[in-house]
């Protein structure tokens, strides 16, 4: 810019060096439109650098991926065993490659040992920032969500808390600093740690059993959907969707017509589910997280090593329809 500005003015003075013999008057008008010349060219190239500048900017917002954010955040970066045992907040999530965020909010109380959540967290993350408003942290509190992308945690602040009408005092309000869990789930854990539910359980066997595996079904991409349908479809907000499948597909013969108005994951899972039973260990992360959630399901069977011969005649006439249903 500045060289531009000197050859400028040296052109001034050449032009008006060979015009010397012109009158004064047309002197005078010669240097005024010299000088507009000039202020003219100047504004042009900083409004140019500019322009440059703020492209170089769009362009980086739009090439920014927040894939990496995907998997599990927690204050102070808790297992989230520790967070049962003492305390704290965790966030689980999956983002895709546009930038398509969904996760889950966690966090319990250390003293008295309550919980509250956000599900379903849902959006697009826009300049490293995400907005989600909610109206129900398990005891009826509302607000908006504002997590903020940072290089290696993520800032959770609640905006607009609004404590439910003779409600609890606990609920999920404040701000939260989270960097990543120092426990994510292992995938090679060994089987035996997770024995498959039965009748006999008491009630602390199958929460301690729900508690250890919430890990996973956090982590599968499938949960905030199917706890939608649980809840709003099938009207159940207990641990059945933990504790038992979707269907009874071992049991008896469906018909197609029974299926057809079911939401397409669905129908995926209660065809892999009849796999489920039987131990099939899945290679697609989401199944195996989604299955691990359940306790019902022991991953016991390699899938190189599994044959369909163990399966009944429900079994195989149901996986005959839900196979053609199958689009997901």
């Amino acid at each position: 810019m500045e060289k531009k500005r000197i050859a400028l003015v040296l052109l001034a003075m050449v032009s008006a060096g060979f015009c010397g013999c012109t009158a004064g008057g047309e002197n005078q008008k010669q240097s005024t439109a010299i000088t507009e010349t000039l202020q003219e060219s100047e504004k042009a190239a900083t409004e140019k650098e500019q322009d440059t500048d703020n492209s170089g900017i769009e362009n980086q917002a739009e090439t920014v991926r927040f894939e990496e954010y995907s998997g599990f955040w927690s204050c102070q970066g808790k297992t989230h065993e520790q967070i049962l045992s003492e305390g704290g907040a965790e966030l689980s999530c999956t983002v895709t490659k546009d930038n398509q965020f969904a996760g889950t909010f966690y966090v319990q109380q250390e003293r008295m040992g309550r919980f509250a959540t956000v599900c379903d967290i849902k959006g697009k993350i826009d300049q490293a920032e995400l907005y989600f408003a909610y109206s129900d942290d398990e005891w009826g509190n509302s607000g908006t969500l504002h997590l903020q992308f940072l290089s290696d945690s993520i800032y959770v602040e609640v905006l607009d808390y609004k404590e439910a009408k003779g409600g609890s005092d606990y609920g999920i309000n404040g701000a939260y600093e989270l960097v990543r869990s120092k426990e994510e789930p292992d995938k090679d854990k060994e089987d035996e740690a997770y024995p498959a539910y039965d009748s006999s359980w008491t009630e602390e066997e199958i929460m301690n059993a729900i508690n250890g595996r919430s890990q996973y079904y956090l982590a599968s991409a499938y949960y905030p959907e199917i706890t939608n349908y649980w809840e709003n479809v099938r009207e159940v907000r207990d641990i059945t969707n933990l504790t038992e499948p979707l269907f009874e597909t071992d049991q008896r013969y469906y018909t197609k017509e029974e299926f057809e108005n079911e939401p397409a994951l669905v129908i995926h899972l209660a065809k892999n589910e009849i796999y489920a039973r039987h131990g099939y260990i899945f290679k697609d992360e989401d199944l195996f997280y989604y299955f691990m959630g359940c306790i019902w399901y022991s991953p016991t069977c390699e899938s190189k090593d599994f044959k369909d011969s163990v399966l009944n005649e429900y079994e195989k006439a149901n996986l005959e329809i839900l196979a053609e249903l199958d689009v997901y």
